[in-house]
């Protein structure tokens, strides 16, 4: 048996790891796992940031399985980080308690690699600052191959604020590494354009995408919509420009009329939570996936935690 060693950026996975979470992960949602597999098992939450499926979906994954959860929900206000402790202190003493994995969301970008270079156990990167959010993005994959059949030969519109988005930054990652064969449209106001890193990774796998800030010229073709919100967090003393991209990104909202305008067998993504960039109308109609995409995580992260914590065949991967 081999195992994960943690979950830091996407760029460390290869696709037969991938093709092995998602197998594994398959099992999860079809109710065949060992209740009591992660017995006298301990997961860690420790989350600077706030948090609703990312911490929930980790801890009933775990206890799902068995496991017990530890930890705090706002490390930032209600932890020794007050005092001035720093993320490696943290880290250090919290493994040398004993879990067997550490699941951390932090405020800032890098916050899970200088976490996994000060612990003895396995790090889960939960989401650091505007850096990189991978579970989100295996997830997102997992469900693109549950609605698809495929995660290939597919037209995805990334929308939002790109900028900012740990979500679509992991997830172009992924695709670009190990599904190449998909064109990524990349539509956000001018103030919220994906990063230069993001793009560089795009080319050097030549992966074809392109850069707007509307949505109407692509709808028709689009297989995929993965919209985002303005992540108001990201903009703190930037206030002024924050309310500009607020404007910019009213006309990207997706409303009953955007649906008209695409494929009958299309789909709708959003990593949640959501603001107003999808109207709440749109709810009942089967292409929208967001809820689906949401309780597949909590099916990824149980796949994870087996295989970080119990291990998986060699010959999976």
């Amino acid at each position: 048996m081999k195992k994960l060693n943690g979950v830091i950026t996407a760029q460390r996975f290869n696709k037969s790891t991938l093709e092995t979470i998602f197998a594994i992960a398959d099992t999860m949602k079809a109710g065949h796992f060992d209740t009591q597999l992660l017995r006298g098992k301990t997961m860690v939450s420790l989350f600077y940031e706030p948090s609703t499926r990312t911490r929930l979906s980790h801890e009933m994954a775990m206890l799902k399985l068995g496991g017990s959860v530890i930890g705090t929900e706002n490390a930032r206000e209600f932890s020794s980080a007050v005092k001035g402790e720093t993320l490696e202190d943290t880290v250090r003493i919290i493994s040398g308690y004993g879990p067997d994995v550490i699941v951390l969301r932090y405020h800032e970008k890098g916050g899970a690699e200088r976490a996994q270079s000060s612990s003895s156990v396995p790090i889960i990167n939960a989401g650091d600052g505007a850096g990189q959010h991978p579970t989100q993005a295996i997830l997102d994959l997992y469900t693109i191959k549950q609605e698809f059949g495929r995660i290939e030969g597919l037209d995805i519109a990334l929308v939002g604020d790109l900028a900012n988005g740990r979500t679509v930054r992991s997830l172009c990652y992924f695709l670009a590494k190990h599904y190449p064969n998909n064109r990524v449209h990349l539509v956000s106001p001018e103030q919220t354009r994906m990063g230069d890193d993001v793009k560089a990774y795009l080319k050097k796998y030549r992966v074809q995408f392109s850069e707007l800030t509307e949505l109407d010229s692509i709808l028709p073709a689009t297989d995929v919509v993965y919209q985002t919100r303005v992540q108001k967090e990201r903009f703190v003393d930037k206030l002024s420009v924050y309310e500009e991209v607020v404007r910019a990104g009213e006309k990207l909202i997706i409303t009953p009329d955007t649906l008209k305008r695409m494929k009958s067998k299309s789909i709708i993504m959003h990593p949640l939570p959501r603001v107003n960039e999808i109207d709440r109308a749109i709810d009942a109609d089967p292409r929208t996936a967001y809820f689906r995409q949401a309780q597949n995580g909590l099916y990824v992260r149980m796949a994870l935690l087996k295989m970080i914590i119990v291990g998986y065949p060699n010959g999976s991967n």
